[in-house]
């Protein structure tokens, strides 16, 4: 949606504050526990995702501790020094919440470190993250059942540990459930690691750790928690993911970008990487026009690739097609190929209107780096680095393009602590809150510059997200009709077309061919590597296995599971009356028989497949992505 004044923007954020003040009446009137939590959780994940100006809510976690105070617990007096637990929802390859995690537990080899998942599988769970935690002497477990079951389980798993940190999702409701129990004596510390959502679990926490100063004040002010425990604590390695890498030299990686990619000698690199959200127009920052304009201004002389952003977007096509080539949206790129990328640039710009913490490796590798500051979110204004305006900001990366990067290396000495300083910081924090109590916190509803910027940003995504957690979770009857109602009421976007019928007007025939296309690229590369699916799937526990669209890619992969450790019991498909196939095939609304892993072959997402089926609580993989994990498998 685009807006053409800030008042517009305003507006709608209060729609958005009335439409969910609304559906909090409905908690009352919910008969059974269960129910009522569910509907608690998905008022948070509305509040997280649509931006409102409230960032916390005393009233809705006293409704979570109230039922949590229930749940029976049989206290062991014996905490073991040294032992930590992480909770988390759920961790990924990409982006800097499961990277938090891994540098926090390697940076910290003085104490032993595990972690429950609330809302996982472990075949979710990347490699990186099981190796580091096994490194530690720790374990990794996953929460099953329903809040009550999980928060009891969490509360079994949490016994005898020193410390609990919590790297939870914003509507994770289970760990306010475990923790509020009066009998509970383990401090619990909150790691704010997204300051511009809404988030539970502040009075559990007797401590909230910000990823920055900013976040500090903003805890304070809008979340209404205590001055004294709002507590600075840096991300560790700066968000990036700490591994050994053979960095050939700059000269020889840049020759290999440039055969790569087509760029000729002599040219300059420009790179960004970011969600490509992150990147969406609003009112005074329109990323796409500041590329115009600095290509336009290098006279032909540079080349600007943008990491993450969507290629198949038409702003990026129109943007690609305007600049003769020179400015190509890249998608999502391995790691290894990003830092490539990264480490042979000439210039690193940080996203805008939202920034994205890619620039640790650009620092690592002398790679000249500017921001954009909007809301003043963690930058330096008397950083050269910074810039106040586009305008400035196309005048300074001009001046790096023409030969005078090496001033704008300059990196602040108080900007990254060493791992001495953090471990230092750390223990500080575990000293001085070492007792746990139910806490008191005020919030305060504050809309400001972010909530404008981040709203133009997030409306749209935040209808989408809404409408796949209601698909995906048991929510009352009478709920979804009255969600109905608000949803047109307040034009929140939720219950657009049918789900299948969105999807296809989104995802084009020839797009889906081609990632098709790679995920076999993907396949061919998996078996010449000699590693084989059904090995990978029999490691992690999973013998029996439906195969989710059952056309060549899911006939070709149900013959190679025939004669491995892993049997394919079935087939899903919407066409399942016209497929003639060995194995046997449902409709995805047919009832089916219990397996241990449901492999998703087609490029619908799996939670628009799961929308649809009539067994939801079966997990469900990508295939696409499960190749991923078995290739980065040691």
């Amino acid at each position: 949606m685009l807006y053409t004044t800030l008042q517009e923007v305003k507006e709608r954020i209060n729609k958005n504050y009335k439409c969910i003040e609304e559906i909090e009446k409905l908690i009352a009137e919910q008969k059974q526990e269960d129910q009522r939590l569910e509907l608690i959780s998905l008022i948070g994940l509305m509040y997280s995702e649509f931006v409102t100006g409230v960032y916390s809510s005393e009233k809705l976690e006293r409704y979570i501790s109230n039922i949590g105070e229930k749940v029976k617990l049989s206290y062991n007096n014996k905490i073991l020094n040294n032992k930590i637990l992480i909770v988390m929802s759920k961790s990924y390859y990409v982006g800097g919440h499961t990277v938090l995690v891994h540098n926090w537990i390697k940076w910290d080899d003085t104490k032993q470190y595990s972690i429950v998942f609330t809302d996982s599988n472990e075949l979710d769970i990347p490699d990186f993250i099981s190796e580091v935690v096994n490194k530690s002497g720790g374990k990794i477990e996953c929460l099953k059942g329903n809040y009550i079951q999980k928060a009891q389980k969490l509360e079994e798993l949490s016994q005898g540990f020193q410390r609990i940190l919590l790297f939870t999702h914003m509507n994770d409701i289970v760990p306010v459930l475990a923790y509020s129990n009066p009998d509970w004596l383990v401090p619990v510390y909150f790691y704010n690691h997204a300051d511009f959502r809404f988030s539970y679990g502040f009075l559990i926490s007797d401590a909230v750790l910000n990823l920055g100063q900013f976040d500090v004040d903003k805890s304070i002010r809008y979340r209404g928690i205590e001055k004294n425990k709002s507590i600075y604590m840096q991300f560790p390695g700066m968000g990036d993911l700490e591994q050994e890498k053979n960095i050939i030299s700059k000269d020889k990686l840049r020759r290999k970008i440039n055969t790569k990619y087509g760029i000729k000698q002599n040219v300059k690199l420009i790179v960004s990487m970011g969600a490509d959200f992150k990147y969406d127009s609003i009112i005074g920052y329109e990323f796409d026009k500041y590329v115009k304009k600095v290509l336009e201004e290098s006279n032909g002389k540079s080349v600007f690739f943008i990491i993450g952003a969507d290629r198949s977007k038409k702003k990026w096509n129109d943007l690609e097609i305007s600049t003769q080539g020179k400015a190509r949206a890249l998608g999502i790129l391995s790691r290894e190929e990003a830092d490539e990328l990264i480490y042979s640039a000439d210039l690193y710009i940080v996203s805008f209107p939202m920034m994205s913490y890619g620039r640790k490796p650009a620092q690592c590798m002398q790679v000249p780096s500017l921001c954009l500051n909007i809301i003043g979110r963690n930058v330096d204004v008397n950083d050269i680095r910074t810039a106040n305006s586009v305008d400035e900001l196309i005048e300074k990366s001009m001046d790096v393009l023409n030969g005078n990067g090496e001033k704008y290396l300059h990196i602040p000495q108080t900007e990254q602590w060493s791992k001495e300083q953090w471990l230092r910081e750390w223990q500080k924090v575990c000293e001085t809150f070492s007792t746990h109590s139910i806490q008191e916190f005020h919030p305060q509803r504050h809309i400001e510059k972010q909530e404008y910027v981040n709203c133009q940003l997030m409306q749209e995504t935040a209808g989408q997200a809404i409408a796949c957690y209601m698909n995906t979770h048991t929510i009352d009857k009478e709920v979804r009709q009255k969600m109905t109602e608000l949803d047109e009421k307040y034009e929140m976007g939720i219950f657009k077309k049918d789900i299948y019928e969105s999807y296809n007007d989104v995802i084009r025939t020839a797009d889906k061919n081609y990632k098709l296309y790679q995920t076999s690229i993907k396949w061919l590369r998996l078996k010449q590597s000699g590693k084989q699916i059904s090995q990978y799937l029999s490691q992690k526990g999973c013998h029996t296995v439906a195969i989710y669209g059952m056309s060549y890619m899911g006939q070709t992969l149900a013959d190679e599971l025939a004669d491995g450790k892993v049997k394919a019991l079935y087939g899903i498909d919407q066409n399942a009356g016209n497929q003639k196939w060995t194995i046997k095939i449902y409709k995805p609304t047919d009832t089916i028989q219990p397996v241990d892993l449901i492999i998703n072959t087609t490029t619908i997402d799996n939670s628009v497949i799961l929308h649809g089926m009539a067994e939801k609580n079966i997990p469900m993989a990508a295939f696409d992505e499960l190749i991923d994990q078995i290739m980065r498998q040691q």
